[in-house]
């Protein structure tokens, strides 16, 4: 397969957890490239599911697009195994819910649209300055809030750079198609 980007993330059953490793080739076709199973989505279980992905035939000598939900597990592993030559786009979805759980209720509504404001961006520079922005905006009052928004920064807006079409950077920003699929697992 010619893959562009995969999607990692892991569906809980009971006491075991369920990675699942997407997909997407130059078509657009997505395909359901592994399942590893654990206890938790840690470093062992996420290093088995990506070797396995590589001794199959998934390439690891060139770039290749990685899209998770920000776990340290998943980062760490995929750098273990695939090197500098992996982009990791952690989803905004999942980032913005992580800044929002540090906040009361009354802020959510004005710091969600300044970040998806921010996401919309044209570069990626002034993307991280609008984040950046927001983080000293909130510091004070929030400190956790701040500290969530600038942790991972960066590896919110690896699509931005990458200067695809606003349709596959939509596609890309988030884990939503595999959070797709694990819904559809859940479900049967």
């Amino acid at each position: 397969l010619d893959l562009k980007a995969i999607f990692v993330d892991g569906i809980h059953f009971s006491e075991h957890v369920i990675l699942i490793a997407l997909g997407v080739d130059a078509t657009g076709t997505k395909h359901v490239l592994g399942l590893w199973e654990g206890a938790t989505e840690n470093g062992a279980a996420c290093r088995a599911l990506l070797s396995n992905l590589t001794t199959r035939g998934v390439k690891d000598d060139r770039a290749l697009l990685f899209v998770i939900d920000g776990s340290q597990a998943l980062r760490a592993a995929i750098r273990d195994v695939f090197g500098s030559r992996a982009l990791v786009q952690r989803c905004q979805v999942h980032k913005i819910r992580n800044v929002l759980s540090h906040l009361p209720d009354k802020k959510h509504d004005a710091v969600r649209a300044a970040m998806r404001q921010a996401y919309k961006s044209a570069t990626k520079e002034t993307a991280k300055k609008q984040l950046e922005n927001l983080a000293r905006t909130i510091a004070k009052a929030h400190p956790s809030a701040a500290a969530s928004l600038r942790e991972g920064l960066d590896e919110t807006l690896t699509v931005i750079e990458l200067g695809l079409p606003n349709a596959l950077t939509r596609s890309f920003s988030t884990t939503n198609p595999i959070e797709s699929l694990n819904d559809r697992v859940d479900r049967k």
